[in-house]
């Protein structure tokens, strides 16, 4: 059978007419390949000189293959690959050549023609994460295709190779930030690593630690974690980063730079922060989230610090040696909570257990989205939706969310933000996760410049497999998923239906709707969610309090404030609505904007937030 032809590159036009090296077989070897290569190329002897260098990659200890820096079941490059990339991460010719290694046969017409073919075709695709990952695949096979393929095609894959890192220079890194890293930084960290006897493959190290280090200092906050749009390829980047990290630890000057590790080692604490209990990424569905134990054993291992590795303990699933309760207890650790303007996200959290309720909130754009997880559950996640109408007249956003106040200690932790809409109207949220008292607080207060009607809907979606049940007679209402996860009061709404004023909370296409209407300038509507499950079958109740300014009574659109009691606990909310003054609330003066407080066993009210 005749030899395959390669239509646009030969052995020998690669080495000497292709500008891969300028011209000049000399140029392709550093002084670190074996003399014997050199000297055979030198003297144009291509069939020797390959001979030689196919003996040197089958005898030499160093670098490591991939599959030996990672002690996994699975290839690490096959890490949380994207929805569209074919698993296993490699172009189906690899897999043919790879039962004929160590074989001695010699190469396969059949094979080559395919690998001829691919090589024609893969830079048309380097746009896509799936082809950029057959081409890492295909850079560390090549030491060993050495052996399988003839020298003209083992000559036409690096060449390829080469050329799709060429590319990189098309993608940019905010646009493609995984398809960037992958190209620019882990596939010519790849050949740099796997093959310095080439002089052009050494030569990439450097500019594959600027682009791998550009992309840790751009893509995260300064605390390991990247902006909210970028979420949900953060188990990507962290596999890419893993990757490199590990080969970079063979290379001199490692893969980045001083300030970029740093951003490693915190983007693995990140990682476990919005870790659910099942392992998989809050925030993010599909294939990019799935449970990679692999990939945080590495991550582990080559970034975090101590703490990081105690959180791990507690965070990873799999079984538990002690109680996790006992052992937060016991040891000092990094705060679980988490925020960052810069990214856009935030994550309310009281410590590290698995089970403990957690909210996290992503707000770059108009649009909000949150996650809720307790224990198993995924109780919310999606659009935290809002919809105001004025004199009927829907409000549309004319700005971002902007964050006013957060407030993280050991009591609570408190975000609020402000949405500008049509009309000069203001929607000012608040998320409040109380740490000992297990309870949320998620309400909007919405502020017009003139007096009209306003018609308010927050929309909160439903976690799979999660159901609302409202009581029969009154407004409250359970979540239940595996086990009932919260119970849920309308505190701007009376409690008994029977009192039909104000609006309604309902529940439908796996929607929970918070409905309410005022005569304006404001309107408070806020969700109490209870999520201390063994208090959920207690005794319930709330009330709207009497808010009074100068010895008068003040409407609830200009103030509001609830008594809210689940069994023995009881708590105070105030919100002031339409403007701030000094007011009384069951005895208490007050002249801030918010409250919320805890009522002990004496009687006395106990701050837990309180904006000024």
């Amino acid at each position: 059978m005749d030899a395959p032809t390669y239509s646009t590159t030969t052995e020998r036009s690669f080495l000497e007419n292709t500008r891969t090296f300028n011209g000049s077989a000399r140029a392709i070897w550093h002084k670190t390949a074996p003399r014997a290569v050199r000297r055979a190329f030198a003297k144009g002897r291509l069939a020797e000189g390959f001979e030689q260098w196919r003996r040197h990659l089958g005898a030499r200890k160093e670098p490591q293959p991939l599959g030996d820096l990672f002690p996994a079941k699975v290839s690490p490059l096959a890490w949380a690959l994207p929805e569209a990339a074919q698993r296993p991460p490699a172009p189906p010719w690899l897999e043919r050549a790879r039962r004929l290694n160590g074989k001695g046969r010699e190469a396969d017409a059949s094979l080559e023609k395919e690998v001829l073919g691919w090589a024609a075709d893969a830079s048309a695709a380097v746009a896509d994460v799936g082809p950029v990952i057959e081409a890492l695949a295909c850079a560390h096979a090549l030491p060993w295709l050495a052996e399988v393929l003839s020298p003209h095609v083992w000559w036409a894959v690096l060449d390829q190779l080469l050329s799709t890192v060429a590319d990189a220079a098309a993608v940019e890194l905010e646009a493609s930030p995984v398809t960037h890293q992958l190209l620019a930084g882990e596939l010519a960290l790849a050949l740099a690593y796997l093959l310095p006897e080439i002089a052009l493959c050494r030569q990439l190290r450097a500019p594959a630690r600027r682009a791998l280090s550009s992309g840790l200092k751009d893509l995260l906050d300064g605390e390991g974690l990247p902006h909210a749009r970028w979420l949900p390829v953060m188990r990507p980047l962290l596999a890419c980063w893993t990757r490199c990290y590990a080969m970079g630890l063979g290379l001199k000057g490692g893969p980045f730079i001083a300030p970029a590790e740093t951003q490693y080692d915190w983007l693995v604490r990140q990682s476990l922060r919005l870790l659910r209990c099942d392992g998989t990424q809050m925030l993010c569905d599909g294939r990019p989230a799935a449970w990679e134990p692999e990939l945080f054993q590495a991550a582990l291992r080559f970034g975090g610090d101590r703490d990081d590795r105690r959180i791990a303990r507690l965070v990873l699933p799999g079984p538990r040696k002690r109680p996790a309760k006992d052992y937060v207890a016991r040891v000092p650790l990094p705060e679980a909570a988490n925020h960052s303007e810069w990214a856009e996200t935030t994550v309310l959290r009281p410590d590290w257990s698995r089970a403990c309720p957690r909210l996290a909130l992503c707000y770059d754009g108009p649009a909000m989205r949150l996650e809720l997880v307790c224990g198993r559950d995924v109780v919310l996640c999606g659009t935290w939706d809002v919809q105001v109408r004025l004199d009927g007249q829907p409000l549309r956003p004319d700005d971002e969310w902007q964050v006013i106040a957060w407030e993280s200690d050991d009591d609570i932790d408190y975000l609020e933000l402000e949405l500008g809409l049509s009309g000069g109207v203001q929607v000012q949220r608040q998320a409040a996760l109380a740490r000992e008292d297990r309870f949320l607080l998620l309400a909007d207060a919405v502020t017009s410049p003139r007096r009209g009607r306003l018609e308010y809907r927050g929309t909160l979606p439903l976690g799979p497999n999660v159901a609302f049940r409202g009581a029969d007679e009154s407004r409250e209402g359970v979540l239940r998923a595996t086990k009932r996860r919260a119970l849920v009061l309308p505190l701007a709404l009376p409690e008994w239906r029977a009192d039909q004023r104000a609006g309604e909370l309902t529940c439908d296409d796996g929607r929970l709707r918070l409905s309410q209407t005022s005569p304006g300038p404001g309107l408070y509507a806020p969700l109490f969610l209870d999520l201390q499950r063994d208090r959920l079958g207690k005794r319930r109740t709330w009330r709207q309090l009497t808010v009074a300014e100068s010895l008068e009574k003040v409407p609830p659109e200009v103030a509001a404030g609830f008594r809210v009691a689940v069994g023995d606990g009881q708590w105070l909310i105030y919100r002031a609505v339409a403007t701030k003054g000094n007011r009384t609330l069951l005895g208490h003066n007050l002249s801030t904007e918010s409250l919320v407080a805890r009522f002990e066993e004496n009687g006395e009210v106990e701050r837990l937030v309180e904006i000024e």
